[in-house]
């Protein structure tokens, strides 16, 4: 408790001086020479100015804050790697077990957590001295790593800031860090990865080799430099989508194999799609592949229709016929890898291509080209393209039959699996009749459409390294006239084109996986009646098998509880492969995972504070309490401040004297005065 003098005057303090002010001019004029009868007069308004300013006695009442100390802890990735959450757990319960001994103390807690761009550590301690006064703050301490991807800023911390580094300098490991990679690439082309490949903890520079995959695609292999930044180059096979997984093969020593992977998405695009049409015997539908092709911007259509032979005799002068020489050999022989897709329409052999450039499109198909074939009557012909060297990439051969009884096309049991043909399975059942149906035999590939009795009518087979269509009838324009209600001949033709030029959203066995919320959904397209299980391999190597469930006919799906930003997930089963990126891709957490003082060292000196390292050989330390003008850290120890800090909780107020007895002051020197006169 303490004791004061306040005053609370009857009028305005201005006022009351200047009325005794005034009052003591007149006695001092009226009385100078009279120097007894002068002081009297001067003392009785001095106490009466003082008891119009009223006099209280003030007793206050206080209590003593107890002070705060602000505890960051790190609890991003890094800090999981070694034995840093031990000693964090260590470290954690030491400070708690301090501050649950010290009544005069309490901790407010903030946690760093993981972000997408890294420990923002000076943003969370920021935030925690936001909720302490800051006459009350104690000290401030952080158990991390000292891994920071944020600025100081104009931190001001009035008491001292204490750094609980965890980690072993020594250890090592190798991180894989992108520093420049492209979003875009054009497909059949090289993509450039400028990356950096750090080992720390080592002195020496070395080797190590470097492992780049496009799912579905065979690795690329590189070596590099370690601690310099080197060019890697991939080529892009596929259209939309591609997630590039580049690998770091494991150094001597690692405190994880997180950081040794990062994963890139790149997406494909074509520069222009070069499409090969020729047309033979001319017939009602010879314009549907041309239609479709050229209503793509895309697309680069070369589109050659044969009317007649070059041994026709024709008495039309050549300067009257709207014909130019066909280019078969700059098409067949120079060109032909140039284009992504050829498609014979109801082509039959007229003397035009010699075989041996029909044998160059086979050889095109198996290096990787794509094949359409759209027979007519011409394919049960002797001028058939079954009968060149093309039957050794074709799916079926013609038995010799024309059927030419009306059906509708009906899609297969397969082809309720196949992505060209199972988004159509709803409209089947309106679809019009076709009147032709040419037969085959000795089918190699896949039935994905067929017409009365089972007879197959569309095939799609993969020869080698490309990929073949047969569609045994040349009636499919009766759809695009709305004959008999007409049907789907548009998307078909577009599918399948897109199939043949081996878009990713139409293969028919691909294998995809995503992460949302802490699940990773597995989706299997297949063929297959039942799926194989899925070998989920994570960050460190470790596989978890994974059995997919039914959702419609040709795909699986699975679900598994995965941990948030373990880093990239690899998918596989049999030749199949994808990948999973869990959170985000890339952190910049795991880029370097040396434990580090240098962001810190600028505060913790300017608060005289201290960075103590821990290890698994020494984690323990003392705290103490210190005044505001001591030391604040030591050999192992770290203090926090005591600020003193009180409240006011209660206060009364009482006049110095009691009324009585300022009136009887009053008279008596009135008194005085009068006695002291009547003698003069």
């Amino acid at each position: 408790m303490t004791s004061s003098i306040v005053f609370t005057p009857l009028l305005p303090v201005f006022w009351l001086g200047l009325l005794c002010g005034l009052a003591a001019l007149a006695s001092i004029a009226a009385g100078w020479h009279r120097p007894i009868w002068l002081a009297l007069r001067l003392l009785l308004i001095a106490a009466l100015g003082y008891i119009a300013l009223g006099p209280e006695r003030l007793e206050a009442e206080h209590e003593y804050l107890t002070d705060i100390a602000l505890l960051v802890v790190d609890e991003t990735m890094s800090m999981d790697m070694e034995q840093r959450a031990q000693i964090r757990t260590l470290s954690y319960q030491q400070v708690q077990l301090f501050a649950e001994n010290d009544a005069e103390l309490e901790i407010v807690e903030v946690t760093v957590s993981n972000g997408e761009d890294g420990s923002r550590i000076f943003e969370s301690l920021a935030a925690g001295l936001a909720q302490i006064p800051a006459e009350r703050l104690a000290g401030v301490l952080v158990i991390s790593d000292g891994i920071a991807h944020d600025q100081i800023g104009n931190l001001n911390v009035p008491a001292p800031v204490h750094l609980l580094r965890t980690g072993d300098l020594t250890q090592g490991d190798r991180s894989l860090t992108i520093i420049e990679a492209p979003r875009f690439g054009i497909v059949g082309e090289e993509v450039n990865f400028k990356i950096r490949v750090d080992d720390f903890g080592q002195a020496a520079v070395s080797n190590a080799n470097i492992t780049l995959r496009v799912a579905g695609e065979p690795p690329l292999v590189a070596n590099v430099r370690t601690g310099v930044e080197v060019t890697v180059r991939l080529p892009l096979f596929s259209r939309g989508a591609n997630l590039v997984e580049i690998r770091a093969e494991a150094a001597t020593e690692e405190l994880t194999l997180i950081n040794n992977r990062v994963a890139i998405e790149v997406t494909g695009v074509r520069e222009r799609l070069r499409v090969l049409l020729v047309s033979g015997e001319p017939y009602a539908g010879v314009r549907a592949w041309r239609n479709l092709l050229k209503s793509d911007p895309a697309v680069d259509l070369v589109h050659f229709t044969i009317l007649r032979p070059p041994t026709k005799r024709d008495a039309t002068p050549l300067d009257e016929m709207a014909l130019i020489a066909f280019p078969t050999r700059e098409l067949f022989v120079e060109k032909l890898t140039s284009f992504d897709l050829v498609i014979f329409d109801s082509y039959t052999r007229r003397g035009v291509l010699p075989l041996l450039y029909l044998e160059n499109v086979a050889r095109y198909v198996e290096n990787g080209g794509a094949l359409m074939v759209a027979a007519g009557p011409p394919f049960s012909a002797s001028g058939s393209l079954a009968k060149t060297f093309l039957a050794r990439v074709l799916p079926a051969r013609p038995d010799g039959a024309i059927d030419s009884n009306p059906y509708r096309p009906t899609i297969t049991e397969t082809g309720t699996r196949h992505p060209v043909t199972a988004g159509l399975v709803e409209q089947q059942d309106s679809w019009g009749h076709w009147g032709r149906l040419i037969g085959a035999t000795g089918v190699t590939g896949d039935i994905v459409l067929s017409a009365h009795d089972d007879k197959p009518l569309l095939i799609l087979d993969r020869v080698a390294k490309g990929r073949v269509a047969l569609l045994l009838s040349d009636q499919a324009w009766l759809w695009s006239r709305g004959f008999d209600g007409g049907g789907p001949q548009y998307e078909l033709y577009r599918r399948l084109a897109h199939w043949l030029m081996k878009e990713p959203e139409l293969e028919e066995e691909a294998l995809r996986g995503r992460i949302v919320d802490g699940q990773l959904t597995v989706e299997m397209q297949t063929l297959a009646d039942t799926p194989p299980l899925i070998d989920v391999e994570n960050a460190d190597g470790r596989i978890i098998q994974l059995q997919l469930q039914p959702v419609r006919p040709g795909v699986f799906s699975g679900v598994l509880a995965v941990e948030t930003n373990a880093g990239l997930l690899t998918l596989k089963s049999g030749g199949l492969l994808s990948v999973a990126a869990q959170g985000q891709l890339n952190l910049p957490e795991l880029n370097s995972l040396t434990p580090t003082s240098e962001f810190f060292e600028p505060l913790v000196q300017q608060t005289r504070g201290a960075i103590l390292p821990l290890s698994h050989t020494q984690s323990s330390f003392s705290i103490r309490r210190t005044r505001p003008q001591d030391r604040q850290a030591g050999r192992n120890w770290i203090g926090l401040q005591k600020n003193h800090v009180r409240l006011q909780t209660q206060s009364t107020r009482a006049p110095l004297f009691a009324a009585w007895l300022g009136l009887v002051l009053a008279l008596l020197l009135f008194g005085l005065m009068w006695w002291r006169e009547g003698r003069t």
